[in-house]
């Protein structure tokens, strides 16, 4: 897929509409942080380290675009406990809905990474966006 791809146009009668990734990005990352069970966005000390790179709100979130197919990819940190199949089709749906409402985007394929399971009682907090 075409990784130059930078954001998705489209033209209007009154100019030109352009979505960039990172909106498309922090729109899925928002939808995978509503499903319970969703600890955080990302994981892992690579990616991590790569994030590190990247702007906030879209942690753990990777799109590719080539013509009409829209990939997402994202990575998240599960609570303990949870039904870990389960919890995955339901981030999958909730951010496929989400993008295809907010930015009318059809999703070809919406991947989800469990990165790793969250210990009840470790000291680690996170804000909203499920970044810690």
């Amino acid at each position: 897929m075409d990784k130059n791809l930078t954001h998705r146009d489209r033209s209007t009668d009154l100019g030109a509409v352009r979505i960039n990734n990172n909106a498309i990005m922090s729109i899925a990352s928002i939808a995978a942080m509503e499903i319970r069970g969703v600890y955080k966005i990302g994981g892992g000390i690579r990616r991590t380290l790569y994030d590190l790179f990247k702007k906030v709100g879209t942690k753990g979130v990777s799109i590719q675009m080539k013509d009409s197919e829209v990939k997402l990819t994202i990575s998240i940190v599960v609570e303990y406990g949870i039904d870990i199949p389960r919890l995955a089709d339901e981030v999958q749906e909730s951010v496929k809905r989400a993008v295809e409402k907010m930015a009318g985007l059809a999703l070809s394929e919406v991947d989800v990474i469990i990165e790793a399971v969250h210990l009840p009682g470790s000291p680690e907090k996170k804000n909203k966006e499920g970044v810690i």
